[in-house]
């Protein structure tokens, strides 16, 4: 009488001690959700102003990943200043990825340059080694102004990096943007390591300061249905090459116009145009399924006050959870969605148990 009793209680333990699931890139995708680019790294008013408790005020309102972007070489100082950054984020339940600026190589990119990349990166690598599972390496931000003629260099770098960086870290989530600076038309361009769809993703960008005004090419004036068109035939470019290759993307970047690229001035309101391409973008990249973040931090929150920015503060919520139409409803009729999709989530601790293989 008792084995039965035995064998169910044996069976109810197993299902609660399940392993967690493996963390892949695409579940590492649904769990980014909603991010901010942010200069805690980069800048010195940045790195001053930095203080743990910004990360909780980014997660209470929605925030669920940061992409910290750093210039320089990787000094002991900057990179115990990134580790306190990281730390941080776990603290709080953000998952941080480092943008490296790679300048000079985006300049020059040259055989001397290609190896400063790499080194900046395997130094990177070890110092982080195999904890922080959930850490992403977003390897070049925005690659421009001479790689936009040299993808055989870009390419050369990006396997080099990822191999040597899978080596030290085998299961490290590691992004890769084409050419133009990161243009979602020049995806199928980009060589990726055969089976490496469970740790390389793609990072592309869209309207990294807002709709382009002077040349017209993607404009935004009353979101007529050639402007939204255009933009979804950008995502849709996106979509088709994740379709076709296996690997899965992110947004590194994207924001609702030239009129808050500088400073904001404690008066300064989003206009009427702004809040409906920035409605427009964030629901169309939640219908697409891809994470994305928002550019910038400064724009919206003050590190110095330790506090959002309160004229901003409907448009920001409005690029975090959209009100958006759904199929059939009536024109006008919005539903609000949450800011992070309904996901498994996997955690540190769970994920630093996987096994390593290298991609």
């Amino acid at each position: 009488m008792l084995k039965p009793i035995v064998s169910l209680l044996l069976l109810a333990s197993a299902a609660v001690y399940a392993a967690p699931p493996a963390l892949t890139a695409a579940l590492y995708a649904q769990q980014l959700g909603v991010g901010m680019d942010v200069d805690w790294a980069r800048t010195d008013r940045g790195i001053r102003e930095f203080d743990p408790l910004v990360v909780r005020d980014f997660k209470a309102k929605g925030i669920s990943h940061v992409r910290i972007r750093v210039a320089g070489e990787p000094t002991e100082a900057r990179l115990i200043h990134l580790r306190k950054l990281v730390e941080a984020c776990e603290q709080y339940g953000v998952i941080p990825i480092i943008a490296y600026q790679a300048d000079e190589y985006k300049k020059d990119p040259n055989s001397g340059n290609e190896k400063e990349v790499v080194n900046w990166w395997v130094a990177v690598a070890h110092y982080f080694g195999q904890s922080s599972p959930l850490l992403g390496f977003d390897l070049i931000y925005e690659p421009a102004d001479k790689l936009n003629h040299n993808q055989t260099s870009l390419n050369r770098v990006y396997d080099k990096t990822i191999r040597t960086i899978h080596a030290i870290s085998p299961q490290r989530m590691i992004f890769i943007a084409p050419r133009l600076r990161a243009a979602p038309e020049d995806l199928p361009n980009l060589k990726l390591p055969p089976q490496s769809q469970n740790t390389v993703l793609a990072e592309w960008h869209i309207f990294p300061w807002g709709p382009l005004k002077n040349n017209g090419k993607y404009p935004w004036t009353s979101g007529t249905a050639a402007e939204k068109a255009a933009i979804r035939a950008r995502i849709n470019t996106a979509i088709h090459w994740q379709q076709k290759t296996g690997h899965v993307s992110w947004v590194g970047g994207w924001s609702p116009g030239e009129t808050i690229k500088n400073t904001p001035s404690a008066a300064q309101t989003a206009s009427a145009a702004q809040t409906a391409f920035a409605r427009f973008m964030a629901c169309e990249l939640r219908k697409a399924k891809i994470p994305y973040a928002i550019n910038a931090d400064t724009q919206f929150y003050d590190g110095e006050e330790g506090a959002w920015r309160p004229a901003l503060e409907p448009l920001i919520n409005t690029m975090i959870a959209p009100e958006c139409e759904k199929p059939g409803d009536k024109p006008g009729h919005h539903t609000l969605k949450p800011p992070v999709p309904d996901v498994t989530r996997v955690t540190p601790a769970a994920a630093s148990t996987q096994k390593s293989a290298a991609p």
